[in-house]
């Protein structure tokens, strides 16, 4: 590997390389047409900041805690004004007392990446089993640090919410489209919400009619983030994982720097 951890041909290398020129922003990805055992990478060791991506293993694991006996989907969640936080979502503006399942919740963390959804799943379930969950996926660097919009702590203060790396997220999608290919429940509940993204700015952005995208998104100020299971038109599946940090704007439009190198990225390694 190089400096740069990547194990790209020169075509390639040239286009992430321009593509991190034109953003400003630094590039991780890992790419793998899944069941290929072949995979492109580019700092894919690197730790990135989640923002929230976290709430995809957290996603995983509620779904494999419910087909486990240990949770129940249908669990009653109670919205009060104290977990109410900002960002994305709705919950914000609904009324305290509102009730809602558990797999609502999760759906709305998911599809919308709502933030206050997302501590009533952290409240409900804990921190301490997501991060043992994700430990027995073999994911040793991905790590949830604390709720949305909580203050940092010394553990926290660099990465945020969370912690992971390409490798990791991308290994993590491999997992879930071989077990739900598999007959796993719980992997096929986790497919069929992350196709339900409302955010699709990024990777399926510049794709042609016809390709499927599961998956989830996480942005912040200077970061943006894309993790997805895609189907291309003839059934091949594919994983990809890519982290834009260290964006030198801060430019909340559908047209982030960061946003277009994803979606450029994701149609040079998917089509061209």
């Amino acid at each position: 590997m190089t400096q740069a951890q990547h194990n790209l041909d020169e075509p390639l290398i040239s286009i992430v390389t321009s593509l991190e020129a034109e953003c400003g922003g630094r590039l991780c990805f890992a790419f793998e047409e899944i069941g290929s055992g072949k995979r492109l990478l580019y700092r894919g060791d690197e730790t990135c900041k989640t923002a929230s991506i976290i709430k995809l293993p957290m996603l995983v694991h509620v779904a494999m805690s419910v087909h486990k006996g240990e949770l129940s989907w249908e669990q009653p969640l109670v919205l009060t004004d104290s977990e109410k936080v900002g960002g994305s979502g709705v919950l914000s503006h609904m009324t305290e007392g509102l009730t809602l399942p558990l797999r609502d919740a999760c759906v709305l963390m998911t599809i919308v990446s709502d933030n206050t959804a997302t501590n009533m799943v952290i409240e409900a379930v804990g921190p301490a089993p997501i991060n043992a969950r994700i430990r027995s996926l073999g994911m040793q660097v991905t790590q949830l640090f604390r709720k949305a919009y909580s203050p940092d702590t010394p553990e926290s203060a660099v990465f945020g919410l969370g912690v992971t790396t390409a490798n990791e997220m991308c290994d993590l999608v491999i997992r879930l489209s071989q077990e739900a290919s598999a007959g796993s429940n719980a992997a096929s509940e986790v497919l069929d919400i992350l196709a339900k993204q409302v955010y699709r700015d990024c990777i399926p952005r510049s794709l042609p009619s016809g390709w499927r995208y599961a998956g989830k998104t996480g942005s912040l100020d200077q970061v943006r983030n894309d993790v997805a299971h895609i189907t291309s038109p003839d059934g091949r599946k594919f994983a990809l994982a890519v982290f834009c940090q260290e964006l030198p704007i801060v430019d909340w439009s559908p047209d982030n720097a960061g946003t277009l190198a994803i979606a450029n990225l994701a149609r040079a390694l998917l089509i061209e």
